[in-house]
């Protein structure tokens, strides 16, 4: 597969194929362009303009059929086969890798931060086909499915790789080979550490440190998804309040909490390596690498537990101790359904700034007195 990002192309080229896609096209000069992809379907760049032709028939004949980027790539493409007589290329249909890298161009710009990764995760992780497109059967996915040994990952492996197929209909095949795959029964799990594991697993972090060891005393003190704390950043935090954009969270909710004492302390003494608290290794972007690191967690003797157990231990600490329900939803930033909770998201602005600090400060000192007991 050319790389086209690092492609150099002279002035005023005629006729040239290369492998097209967004990034291809904003940074091509002047001349006329076909896809390796998809014969006959190509750009014209002008002065002022780009163009997408098709060529058509024994004469070879140019023909219009859009503009970009009011047309884009995609569309173009789709119209293209049209034109040429096919609804799909199957003969010409990209491989899957190649088509993988289109999927995940057009999505970036589409799906949080958050979301894109973990698709681009999944996608790159679990499926690495070679073969065409149009070549992928339903056994194909369903095998590579049976593969992955962790009920969770492959729910969401699944989700991920049945979007992807969605969008490469009628781009490139007629259907995708995941209609029929049944949805994964997921059992809801309902764990909670009891508090000598809870102390078990905070020493355990303790010990081990930063980066990995200093997200789980915060997931520990804050009860907040692991995604979202190993995405903080400096510039999130104002005057001891932590305000975690809508655009990482879960639920696209923007989630303000007042840092009670020792999170604020821990945060302080992080080192700091640039805005993100917790940098994956020489990246711009957060520390991932969790399924390693909670194998050294582990060491403390704690069995059958998730990071995303110690949240739901959290909620059912704050619970026992007396914070109310609805501060209680507050601090997970859940969404509660219901025509009374839809009408109070739009009127209730109201942020509860002092209720959650005061919930917060005392689950802190339930902590530290739960960490100084034998």
């Amino acid at each position: 597969m050319q790389i086209v990002a690092r492609l150099r192309v002279p002035k005023a080229c005629q006729n040239v194929q290369i492998h097209l896609t967004d990034l291809a096209i904003r940074q091509l000069a002047s001349g006329t362009y076909f896809d390796i992809r998809t014969p006959a379907f190509g750009i014209r760049i002008g002065k002022n303009r780009k163009t997408w032709i098709v060529l058509k028939g024994k004469t070879r004949a140019k023909v219009t059929i859009g503009h970009y980027p009011a047309l884009s790539l995609q569309e173009a493409r789709r119209k293209a086969l049209v034109a040429l007589g096919s609804p799909y290329a199957p003969s010409q249909a990209p491989t899957f890798l190649e088509a993988r890298e289109d999927f995940l161009e057009a999505q970036q710009e589409r799906l949080r931060p958050y979301s894109f990764y973990q698709a681009k995760r999944n996608l790159n992780r679990h499926f690495h086909w070679q073969k065409p497109i149009d070549k992928i059967t339903h056994n194909d996915v369903a095998s590579a499915l049976e593969e992955i040994d962790a009920p969770s990952q492959r729910a969401h492996a699944q989700k991920d790789v049945t979007t992807f197929f969605n969008w490469c209909v009628p781009r490139y095949i007629q259907a995708s080979p995941c209609q029929g795959l049944k949805k994964p029964q997921q059992k809801a799990r309902d764990r909670i550490l009891t508090t000598d594991e809870l102390k078990k697993v905070w020493r355990q972090a303790q010990e081990i440190g930063y980066p990995f060891g200093t997200i789980v005393q915060l997931l520990i003190l804050l009860g907040q998804r692991r995604g979202e704390t190993a995405a903080l950043r400096r510039s999130w935090i104002k005057d001891g309040v932590l305000n975690i954009p809508s655009e990482i969270t879960k639920n696209a909710n923007d989630q303000i909490l007042p840092l009670p004492p020792l999170a604020w302390k821990i945060i302080c003494t992080t080192p700091n390596m640039g805005d993100l608290l917790f940098p994956a290794r020489g990246r711009d972007h957060p520390f991932s690498g969790f399924g390693a690191s909670k194998l050294n967690l582990d060491k403390c003797g704690v069995k059958n537990y998730t990071l995303h157990d110690l949240r739901r231990t959290a909620s059912s600490i704050w619970a026992q101790i007396g914070i109310p329900q609805h501060i209680n939803d507050r601090l997970l930033n859940h969404v509660s359904s219901g025509k009374f909770s839809q009408v109070a998201r739009i009127y209730n602005r109201y942020e509860y700034l002092d209720e959650k600090r005061d919930a917060l400060e005392r689950y802190e000192r339930f902590l530290l007195n739960l960490l100084a007991s034998s």
